[in-house]
């Protein structure tokens, strides 16, 4: 085992393997991730498949598109199916102010 590493990420649940992920796309190759038990062992699961692109937030929109567009390569980039299935809904605008936000969010509309 090293005794040395550039960054060291506490626990395996969605942000932290989410991290480990992306330092390692970074090139990191001096990372490490630890847990006490499983990997999304804890709360992760709680929220399984919940990315929904309408929300009340511009930010954790675009953070629930990008996390959508990931998902959806993973398994061509790993060669494993990871399980992930877009499916629908539908929403409505019912004020002018939600249909701004419906088109920052998807630049249309």
């Amino acid at each position: 085992m090293t005794t040395k590493t550039r960054a060291l990420v506490i626990g395996g649940g969605v942000v932290g393997v989410s991290t480990l992920y992306h330092l390692a796309k970074k090139g990191w190759d001096d990372a490490v991730l630890i847990e006490r038990k499983e990997l999304t062992s804890g709360s992760t699961w709680h929220a399984a498949g919940l990315l929904p692109l309408f929300n009340m937030s511009y930010s954790v929109g675009q953070l629930h598109k990008y996390s959508v567009d990931l998902y959806s390569a993973l398994e061509e980039e790993t060669g494993l199916n990871v399980g992930f299935s877009k499916v629908s809904n539908i929403r409505l605008a019912m004020t002018k102010d939600r249909m701004d936000e419906i088109s920052l969010l998807f630049g249309h509309c």
